[in-house]
């Protein structure tokens, strides 16, 4: 069996190859995002780290085109773009078992097409589940995994750091997740509009990634 780490996108890279990827303007930032472009940086090395410690293991970025860049862009090529910058921090192999995953619009849909993404490349679920992200999103990736049918044993979330304004971040983070707890999907009013308004290019996945509401996962 084969494990699976997911690094979900948070912004798109503009400038991948420039030597300051801290700078503002290498990156496509909302307001409340400036100053995260280490953070995100940081969680592209951790994940290529961490599929880079077993040969088994797949890499998947995950980010679909949520901003209106010109040209057209995705969180997650971006993602393996800056990674293949920065000559993958060494571990080149990890770039042939690294995939693409760019439809995701938030974070459930960043757990759910990034299984789908790495069971029709590989052709089995993979065994275990590591998600590279924000320390205060862990209890919102396993409200996901839960509402997914994923089981808690078998997702370990490994939260690498904070953005600059925790705090702000934390009191998002509270009404997201009693939105999540409401909505576990995400198919209401509320959660089905935000996911509008980060797809500018009218993407969607295909038909077989969204057709169950639970992942059919075999213990």
């Amino acid at each position: 069996m084969t494990d699976v780490v997911l690094v979900p996108g948070h912004a798109v890279c503009l400038r991948p190859d420039t030597p300051d990827l801290a700078d503002d303007e290498a990156w496509w930032l909302e307001p409340y995002q400036r100053g995260e472009g280490s953070c995100y940086v940081a969680h592209i090395a951790q994940g290529v780290r961490l599929t880079a410690e077993v040969p088994q293991r797949w890499l998947v970025f995950s980010g679909g085109y949520t901003r209106q860049t010109h040209p057209p862009q995705s969180e997650a090529e971006s993602y393996r773009q800056v990674a293949q910058a920065q000559g993958w921090w060494g571990h080149l192999d990890v770039a042939a078992r690294t995939l693409v995953e760019d439809f995701a619009r938030d974070s459930y849909e960043n757990l759910r097409f990034g299984l789908y993404c790495f069971r029709d490349a590989v052709g089995a679920w993979p065994e275990q589940v590591y998600v590279i992200g924000w320390r205060f999103k862990q209890r919102r990736f396993e409200l996901h995994a839960a509402a997914l049918g994923w089981p808690l044993e078998r997702l370990h979330y490994i939260g690498v750091n904070d953005p600059p304004d925790v705090v702000a971040a934390q009191g998002g983070e509270a009404q997201t997740l009693e939105a999540f707890r409401a909505d576990p999907h995400g198919l209401g009013e509320r959660l089905a509009a935000k996911r509008a308004t980060r797809n500018p290019f009218r993407r969607f996945p295909p038909a077989h990634w969204q057709a169950m509401p639970v992942l059919p996962v075999t213990p």
